[in-house]
């Protein structure tokens, strides 16, 4: 089994994801970088092999990602000096060790194909992002949200630099997997927005959408495209046909906002669960384009891999998530 480098292991994706992974791969050879030290031994219990280290220790990136056959990077969609940082060691790997491209599968993000505009409206007739078509992926830019990130790494996978493979997850609901808890990202999000407006909110008539997936299902994508990985069959194909949306079913954000806001009611955190419209600009870059931008999209290529999500029911995870989240924010 090939060496894998894996960052991001005390997320909430990445910790389900690894968790996942050692259990379907028993064989893998993972080492996790881990910054806390009470940490340690969730891992190690797993079989996981762990250094010491955060996203800033470029060095230790550097060495471990030009070491492993694999590096994951399940813990930011955004960082670019990580990212510069990982794609260094792949690059001294093929150029210094004369090793063959190693594989680096990164995780982005759904907002990347967010709509520019931003009224809280939904056009169906917008553009369709379909990760099917290379044209769409090859208009990834650094202008859109995670777009810097994913397009530096398009262009090193372009000149051979590394074998890449980007998923683009949605807005994620379900309860934590992985060797240490951790709380959905997205609800999170939506979390500390509400009690910094005491309302629930969304922008204009709210008709604008996000596409969701849970957590088991994201899991088990990432499990079908680790062990398509291994198999090879696209090392050498076009880095933008391995690009990925992994997401299910659109939820409009008047709808979010309905669901959080009588969840946290019922909680006894806000007074009024009823959400409330508000305008874009009472929100900040990023969080406008999250609340008040929508999104098309097309998931062409995880389907085509066996993939089977499930519709998200916001109501069957919003009171588990949002306590979850709720408790990890008095903490």
């Amino acid at each position: 089994m090939p060496s894998v480098f894996y960052i991001g292991a005390t997320g909430y994706i990445g910790g389900a994801v690894l968790a996942d992974l050692v259990g379907a791969f028993p064989d893998l050879d993972v080492t996790a970088l881990v910054r806390n030290s009470q940490h340690l031994n969730a891992f190690k219990s797993i079989g996981v092999k762990v250094i010491q280290g955060s996203f800033s220790d470029t060095d230790i990136i550097t060495s471990n990602a030009r070491a492993a056959d694999i590096t994951m990077n399940m813990g930011d969609s955004d960082d670019i000096k990580l990212t510069d940082a990982i794609l260094a060691g792949q690059t001294a790997r093929i150029a210094e060790d004369h090793k063959p491209p190693a594989v680096l599968l990164h995780t982005s993000g759904l907002a990347v194909f967010a709509s520019t505009t931003k009224d809280g409206k939904h056009d169906p007739n917008a553009k369709v992002w379909n990760d099917g078509d290379e044209a769409d992926i090859r208009l990834i830019n650094d202008k859109m949200l995670h777009g810097a990130v994913d397009e530096r790494i398009l262009r090193a996978a372009e000149k051979g630099h590394t074998v890449s493979y980007i998923v683009c997850p949605g807005g994620i609901v379900g309860p934590s997997t992985g060797p240490v808890s951790a709380v959905s990202v997205f609800i999170r999000f939506l979390l500390d927005i509400t009690l910094a407006f005491k309302k629930a909110i969304y922008v204009g008539e709210g008709a604008n959408v996000f596409h969701m997936v849970s957590l088991d299902d994201l899991v088990q994508f990432y499990r079908l495209l680790f062990a398509h990985i291994l198999s090879g069959k696209d090392a050498n194909a076009s880095p933008y046909s391995r690009y990925y949306i992994a997401a299910k079913n659109p939820l409009d954000w008047n709808h979010i906002a309905t669901v959080v806001g009588a969840t946290l009611k019922g909680m006894g955190q806000l007074e009024d669960g009823k959400p409330q419209s508000i305008s874009a600009s009472d929100l900040q870059p990023p969080v406008d384009i999250f609340f008040a931008a929508s999104q098309n999209i097309r998931a062409e290529r995880a389907v085509a891999l066996g993939w089977k999500p499930r519709a998200v029911v916001l109501e069957d995870y919003a009171e588990a998530d949002i306590k979850a989240a709720w408790e990890k924010l008095q903490k």
